[in-house]
C-alpha cells in the first residue's frame, strides 16, 4: 500500500547548516528558492529538510512530517530547477527517538529542472528521516526548489497460509 503526501513548500521546513551567512531562503509563488552568495569552494552550503543538527532527530515541530509511522520505505520526490549546472551531494538520514541510526549520500547533478526520485529502506528501530542537500558551488548561484512530494510504503502484512474461507 502506498500513500503520498505534498508538502507545501515554504522555507520554514528548511534550515541552512554550515557556511550560513551565505545562505539566503526565500518563499516565492514557484517553491523555496536557495540563494547562495559569494559561496566558495571550501563553504558548507547544507540545506536540510526539518530542524536540529545532523545528529539529532528533527524537533518535535516536525515530527509528524518526518515519521516513518508504519512505512517501510520512504520515497521523496523533488524537483529542483537551476540556470547553471551544481553538483550537490545528498544526505538521507534516519533517527530514533534522540540520535542517528543510520546515514547514507550520493552526488547528484542538477541541471536546468531536474527531478531526484529518493529513497529511505527503514533500518531497524528507525522512527524518523531528514534529508540534507550540500551544494557544491562557487560564486552568487540561485536554486529552485519546486516541488517535494513524500510518499510512504507500508508492507501488508502475509495472510496465514492455512487459513480456508
Amino acid at each position: 500500500m502506498i500513500s503520498t503526501r505534498t508538502f507545501h513548500l515554504a522555507s520554514y521546513h528548511f534550515f541552512p547548516q554550515g557556511s550560513q551567512e551565505k545562505i539566503l531562503l526565500e518563499d516565492e509563488a514557484a517553491g523555496v528558492l536557495f540563494d547562495f552568495q559569494e559561496a566558495t569552494d571550501a563553504d558548507k552550503l547544507y540545506i536540510q529538510l526539518f530542524d536540529q543538527g545532523f545528529q539529532y532527530p528533527p524537533s518535535k515541530l516536525y515530527r509528524q512530517d518526518a515519521a516513518f509511522g508504519q512505512a517501510d520505505v520512504i520515497h521523496v520526490t523533488c524537483r529542483f530547477e537551476t540556470d547553471v549546472p551544481c553538483q550537490i551531494q545528498l544526505f538521507k538520514m534516519q533517527y530514533g527517538n534522540k540520535k542517528r541510526m543510520g546515514s547514507e549520500s550520493e552526488f547528484v547533478m542538477l541541471d536546468g529542472a531536474t527531478d531526484l526520485q529518493i529513497q529511505l529502506e527503514r533500518v531497524k528501530g528507525a522512527q524518523y528521516f531528514k534529508i540534507a542537500f550540500k551544494f557544491l558551488v562557487a560564486g552568487d548561484v540561485r536554486i529552485r526548489l519546486t516541488e517535494l512530494k513524500i510518499a510512504e510504503r507500508i508492507q501488508l502484512k502475509q495472510e496465514d497460509p492455512h487459513y480456508a474461507v
